[in-house]
C-alpha cells in the first residue's frame, strides 16, 4: 500500500511513511509542515514556518491502529459524544456505536494531492461505509476531508448523505492543542456565549468575558459560529481558530484525575493541552438531507 501511494500520489511537498502499522503523510512547504494518518484522517502535527508546535500529541500514543492516536485533531463524525437515539433515532445498530462516531476509527483513503493557489498543499482523503462501518451506522455517505497547508492550515470536512432518508448529524473537529501552560490559559472571543458544563450535570451558564480554563473541564459552547483566539503567552503566541458552519465550540482539559483515566497519556500531560473544537453540538446539531451535503471548515494560525 505504502509503495502504492508514493507512486500514485507523487508530489514534491508530500512524504507518505510508515509508522508502526500506522500510513502517515507529512506535508512541507515555505509555509510550514503538517503530518497526518489515514487512520482516522487525523492530523497529528502542524508547525507554521520558523514557528513552534500547535498539535498536542501524547508520548505514549499508540500507532497499531488498535485505537484511535491520542492528540492531533480527531474527527467526530456523524455523532459527537455518545450516541444519542433520542435526537438521533434509534435504530438496530445501536450497541455498536463507539463514542464520537465512526470516522476516527476507520482507515481514510487518499483521493487526491495537489498544489492550489500561493504555493498551498492538499491532501484530500476520503472515507465510505464498510462492513465494520455499517455495523455501527447502516447508511450510505461520502466523508471527505481536505487538508490544506498554506499561509493558514485549514481543515474542512464534508459529509454526504447517500441514502433516502433524512438524519441528524454531530460533528467536530476535536483539536488538541499544546500550550505552556493549560491552567488559566485564556481563551478570547466567549463572551456572553451561553455553555453546558457536562461536569455539573449539563447545567446551563453564561460565559463573561474572556474564558479561562480550569481543569477539569468540559463545556459545550452553543451558538457560536465566530474566531476565537488562544493566548498562549509561555510560548509568547496568540493561536487563532477561524470557523465555517461550525456553530459551537468545546473546550476539554481532563484534569489530573482524569488524565490518569487514560493508558496513552502520561499523567502529568494535561497541564500542557487543551482541547478546543471546532463542532456542531448539542443545541446545534444539524439535518442532513437525503442526498444533501455539509462542510465544516476549521482555520489555524499563529501570531
Amino acid at each position: 500500500m505504502l509503495d502504492d501511494l508514493k507512486q500514485r500520489f507523487s508530489h514534491p511537498d508530500v512524504r507518505f511513511y510508515q509508522h508502526d502499522q500506522l500510513i502517515m503523510i507529512e506535508l512541507n512547504n515555505r509555509h510550514g509542515s503538517a503530518t497526518l494518518t489515514t487512520h482516522g484522517g487525523t492530523l497529528l502535527g502542524y508547525r507554521p514556518a520558523g514557528g513552534k508546535e500547535v498539535i498536542w500529541l501524547s508520548e505514549t500514543a499508540v500507532y497499531d491502529g488498535s485505537k484511535p492516536v491520542r492528540g492531533g485533531v480527531p474527527i467526530c463524525w456523524p455523532w459527537f459524544g455518545p450516541y444519542d437515539p433520542d435526537t438521533m433515532g434509534a435504530d438496530p445498530s445501536d450497541a455498536a456505536k463507539k463514542g464520537h462516531g465512526v470516522a476516527r476509527y476507520e482507515l481514510w483513503e487518499v483521493a487526491s494531492v495537489r498544489s492550489t493557489d500561493n504555493d498551498a498543499t492538499e491532501v484530500v482523503l476520503q472515507l465510505e461505509p464498510n462492513d465494520a462501518i455499517r455495523q455501527a451506522w447502516p447508511l450510505p455517505f461520502m466523508l471527505k476531508l481536505i487538508v490544506t497547508l498554506g499561509e493558514t492550515l485549514s481543515l474542512a470536512l464534508v459529509g454526504e448523505n447517500r441514502s433516502d432518508r433524512d438524519w441528524v448529524v454531530s460533528e467536530a473537529f476535536h483539536t488538541y492543542f499544546r500550550v505552556a501552560n493549560a491552567d488559566g490559559l485564556t481563551i478570547d472571543g466567549m463572551d456572553n456565549l451561553t455553555y453546558i458544563d457536562k461536569l455539573r450535570d449539563d447545567q446551563r451558564f453564561t460565559q463573561t468575558g474572556p474564558l479561562q480554563v480550569n481543569m477539569p473541564m468540559d463545556c459545550v459552547f452553543v451558538d457560536h459560529p465566530d474566531t476565537l483566539v488562544l493566548e498562549d503567552s509561555g510560548n509568547r503566541r496568540q493561536i487563532v481558530m477561524g470557523k465555517t458552519k461550525s456553530a459551537s465550540t468545546v473546550v476539554w482539559n481532563p484534569g489530573p484525575e482524569g488524565a490518569k483515566g487514560f493508558a496513552d497519556m502520561p499523567d502529568d500531560q494535561y497541564a500542557h493541552m487543551v482541547c478546543v473544537e471546532a463542532a456542531n453540538a448539542l443545541d446545534n446539531a444539524y439535518t442532513l438531507k437525503a442526498g444533501g451535503s455539509h462542510r465544516m471548515a476549521m482555520t489555524l494560525a499563529v501570531r
